[in-house]
């Protein structure tokens, strides 16, 4: 991985369907969806689904809070972070994904990250704000994000346990997705 967010832009729309309806995003990788959505060739625009995830600027470009940014960089050797499993201190992955099973399972598969990739910045498509859009909250801990979302007329959908819960509760989380991408609702 380069370490550019445009990059990871372009392999996910290669990853993409060309029948992509949703385009869904956990975590930091909120701040990658509208760039995402804006360069699928798709028939439809794809709603997006922040799932306990960071909303971009409306206007602008969209960039991690530089305190978050500040919080990383100690983190960093030689310009790389280790898997975001070693972010938060001992102990804490065990906290947010009890089943040792599934832990290891997602461990397993966390790569280290470039600490570019956490200070790009990505211009947002114009005007990405007002396409469909819908958020589940599933930690306190994104409230503020949200809120936010409730703010700018999105369906928000609270499913509170914790922050992975993507991992935890996978199949509460796929069945609000699904009523995100319902285009007859929000």
């Amino acid at each position: 991985m380069s370490g550019h967010a445009a990059a990871v832009v372009r392999e996910a729309v290669a990853a993409c369907p060309s029948d992509t309806d949703v385009v869904a995003g956990h975590s930091g990788a909120g701040l990658l969806l509208p760039a995402i959505a804006n360069s699928l060739s798709t028939p439809v625009r794809p709603r997006l689904a922040f799932v306990d995830a960071a909303i971009p600027n409306c206007e602008g470009e969209a960039k991690l809070d530089p305190a978050a940014v500040d919080l990383l960089r100690p983190l960093a050797v030689d310009g790389v972070l280790p898997p975001w499993s070693a972010w938060r201190g001992e102990g804490w992955v065990e906290q947010v994904i009890p089943n040792s099973e599934m832990r290891a399972q997602v461990e397993a598969e966390l790569p280290e990250l470039p600490m570019k990739l956490f200070e790009d910045a990505l211009p947002v498509p114009a005007g990405w704000c007002e396409w469909p859009c819908g958020y589940v909250l599933s930690s306190e801990e994104m409230r503020g994000e949200a809120e936010r979302a409730r703010s700018l007329g999105w369906l928000v959908l609270e499913d509170l346990g914790n922050h992975l819960d993507v991992v935890n509760r996978a199949a509460e989380v796929a069945t609000n997705l699904v009523r995100i991408s319902d285009r007859r609702v929000g």
